[in-house]
């Protein structure tokens, strides 16, 4: 795959259509490595995908000032922690955005008047590479990675979302990676029966999502539990991207849902795509 080369299938001389967008928990970057049920669930999804075109994912680990999109090229593998083992350090996933996909998120989010620029710095930071690794082993589409710009909010990421919804019905994956809780201070070891505040959030959380409307996380300061579940929202927000680009009024899809280290919500949820978005 080169930066110029042009979209094309997963499967040679096979259509592909609409594509559910996808919400994945990426949880601790051990998750590439650690035989979890999370992590196994992961690495059987990619037999229930369809065939895609390319890649858009969303990760909470990449925070800028205003909206930026990979530039063009080859995307280095971003080792964003420390204090793990070295394996992990090891791990290079070969991904590259290439100018036809990049083009066509600039110019969706253009239409949608979504200011955003292009970024060569970057690359894919765990949020992306480790869940992309398990569900995609063996790559062989395109990838652009999206940034949380600060100050976003439910409602902003969700618009994001919205403005890239026509790729969705282009064949294009597209991918909030985050956590519906992320709380580091009340990690447990892992195994750990899940913390009741951790699932008690969730049972909110699809609440709204039955709901489908993002009304419902409009004021999430007013959420009890909300920041001993979030004390900074950047892992929340993908879900709304995830949500926003899958048209109105599209109830979530719960795929899997397991708690690692006792707190960190695995939870994976499928947008099925509105016939008009």
């Amino acid at each position: 795959m080169t930066g110029s080369r042009k979209i094309t299938d997963r499967a040679e001389n096979k259509q592909t259509g609409a594509v559910a967008p996808l919400f994945l928990a990426h949880g601790s970057p051990m998750l590439a490595l650690s035989d979890i049920p999370a992590r196994r669930f992961l690495l059987k999804l990619a037999r229930d995908l369809p065939n895609i075109r390319g890649i858009v994912i969303l990760s909470p680990h990449w925070e800028t000032r205003g909206q930026r999109v990979s530039a063009a090229g080859k995307l280095k593998t971003i080792h964003d922690f420390r204090g793990f083992p070295p394996d992990l350090y090891e791990i290079q996933y070969p991904a590259e955005a290439n100018a036809d996909l990049v083009s066509l998120v600039m110019d969706q989010l253009r239409g949608s008047k979504i200011a955003a620029r292009e970024d060569a710095s970057w690359g894919l930071d765990h949020g992306a590479w480790v869940p992309l690794s398990l569900v995609y082993p063996e790559l062989s589409v395109p990838v652009v990675e999206l940034s949380v710009p600060f100050g976003s909010t439910p409602e902003t990421i969700h618009a994001l979302g919205r403005g890239l919804a026509p790729l969705a019905m282009q064949g294009i994956q597209i991918i909030g990676s985050g956590s519906t809780t992320h709380n580091l201070r009340e990690i447990a070891p892992e195994g750990s029966e899940p913390a009741a505040w951790a699932v008690d959030f969730d049972a909110w959380v699809d609440e709204g999502l039955a709901a489908a409307d993002i009304s419902w996380f409009s004021d999430i300061e007013a959420v009890p539990g909300i920041r001993l579940a979030h004390p900074t929202e950047e892992h929340f927000l993908p879900l709304f991207f995830a949500m926003g680009a899958a048209g109105t009024n599209v109830p979530a899809e719960l795929l899997h849902r397991s708690y690692s280290h006792g707190s960190l919500s695995m939870s994976y949820f499928r947008f099925p795509v509105a016939e008009a978005v």
